[in-house]
């Protein structure tokens, strides 16, 4: 008999609680894994990744084609019923519905590819927060459920399920926004803590001579720990939005929340300094070691005074990583004034080249990866750059996706509703360049005077 997803992800679940249990066991007694255990450990989370990326891939799927299935079954019925018509506003497949003229956005959109997956969001959120009586009968019609349908009676606790445009689109945008997690190493995660493996140090190789015994070396392997936590953000919502309105609603309340939540994990990967501001993050700029710093010369105290000689050290200290993809990390800002006038200033450049710019911002054959959450005017000892590959410095995990959630009265007094978005994610930046092998993302520091 097949196993449904939750019957899967339980399974899955269990092999990562008993290779937890493993590593704990180990943790509690000080020591590192034996062999048998390590062998055992691999195998419990080998058969959770190959029960996750195969088995519930296809269950959800399946299971997917049936919801499918079902509810075309039930719309025909309707349809047969003479309950609603093919070709109505409300009856609609949701393939086939087409948005009214008066919902159309006059503005090109952002947050979604077209205007039919942002009619779709837009009347979840009508009908969850607002009890917009054509906005229930749309989500009904096309099978979308309402958790929070009785919002008219006042449930200040309510929440409504994200529709799937609209998750599609938070995901998107905050994977548009959002730098760290593009360039960080992502892990699913089954609970709110995971170990996840590290190499710290290779096998030694030794040149030995004709029956002569080989001595034994062992690679350095070791974990990150990563411990999920809550990130939430909370938007105000006109009370007087109307079906008139709806496109714009998904519009502005999706990109709000999804430019939200990744500017806060990007400060958080970049900046955090391991205090509850930063959700307890410890951010590459407090967890790089000293060696793995650069200092600019002295006097070059901001991007105003940088030079190429500066950003060319920073990069000397990288050491080469087989299969790397380094890339520079700065704020715009910096760029321009710094690596941008450095640049024009060795001559070469074409007045066209100027004008029409230079194409994909690169340093040393570099690309340059812009992130505004980093200092755009860095004064002294400040770390204005990074360079490196992010993915074998930091690993992020996902707890869980995001979660809305609705409040009528929070803002009465204002006639606004309020509209929360939650997730759970874990940051660990884990290799911080103590060492050599450890060392697979540098920063540029400005002088301290």
């Amino acid at each position: 008999m097949l196993k449904n997803s939750q019957e899967i992800r339980d399974e899955i679940s269990e092999q990562r609680i008993k290779a937890q249990a493993i590593v704990d066991v180990a943790k509690a007694e000080e020591r590192d894994l034996s062999e048998d255990e390590q062998s055992s450990f691999d195998q419990l989370v080998d058969l959770a990744d190959a029960l996750e990326s195969n088995d519930l891939v296809r269950a959800e799927k399946r299971e997917d084609l049936e919801a499918k299935a079902k509810q075309a079954m039930k719309l025909q019925a309707k349809v047969d019923a003479g309950d609603i018509q093919l070709g109505s506003e409300s009856g609609e497949v949701q393939n086939n519905f087409s948005v009214p003229v008066r919902a159309k956005s006059s503005r090109k959109l952002q947050a979604y590819d077209n205007e039919r997956d942002a009619y779709v969001a837009g009347n979840v959120i009508l009908a969850n927060v607002f009890g917009n009586h054509k906005a229930t009968q749309f989500c009904n019609d096309l099978g979308i459920g309402l958790r929070n349908a009785h919002v008219e009676a006042q449930d200040p606790k309510g929440g409504f399920l994200v529709p799937e445009e609209m998750q599609r689109s938070l995901i998107r945008l905050r994977e548009e926004r959002g730098v760290f997690p593009q360039y960080a190493r992502n892990y699913p995660m089954a609970s709110d803590s995971l170990f996840v493996p590290r190499d710290i140090n290779d096998q030694t190789a030794y040149w030995v001579g004709e029956n002569t015994e080989i001595t034994e070396s062992d690679a350095d392997l070791g974990g990150a720990e990563l411990i999920a936590k809550k990130l939430a953000c909370l938007s105000k919502v006109s009370s007087e939005l109307d079906e008139d309105s709806v496109v714009d609603i998904a519009e502005m309340v999706t990109r709000s929340m999804a430019y939200a939540m990744a500017d806060k994990i990007d400060e958080a990967g970049f900046n955090g300094t391991g205090t509850s501001t930063y959700g307890g993050v410890t951010g590459l700029a407090s967890a790089l070691n000293a060696s793995a710093i650069n200092d600019a010369a002295s006097g070059n105290v901001s991007s105003a005074t940088l030079d190429l000689a500066d950003f060319q050290n920073t990069a000397a200290i990288l050491p080469e990583y087989s299969g790397s993809n380094n890339v520079w990390f700065m704020h715009k800002q910096v760029y321009w004034e710094a690596v941008c006038r450095t640049q024009l200033a060795q001559g070469g450049s074409t007045g066209a080249e100027a004008s029409n710019g230079l194409g994909q911002p690169m340093l040393f054959g570099y690309p340059v990866v812009f992130t505004q959450v980093m200092p755009n005017s860095p004064g002294v000892s400040t770390i204005c750059a990074y360079f490196g590959d992010l993915s074998l410095a930091a690993t992020v995990g996902t707890r869980r996706a995001v979660r809305t959630q609705v409040s009528v009265d929070r803002y009465f007094e204002n006639d606004m509703i309020g509209i929360k978005c939650t997730e759970r994610v874990a940051i660990n930046v884990h290799e911080r360049g103590d060492s050599i092998r450890t060392r697979p993302i540098v920063a540029l520091k400005t002088a301290a005077s």
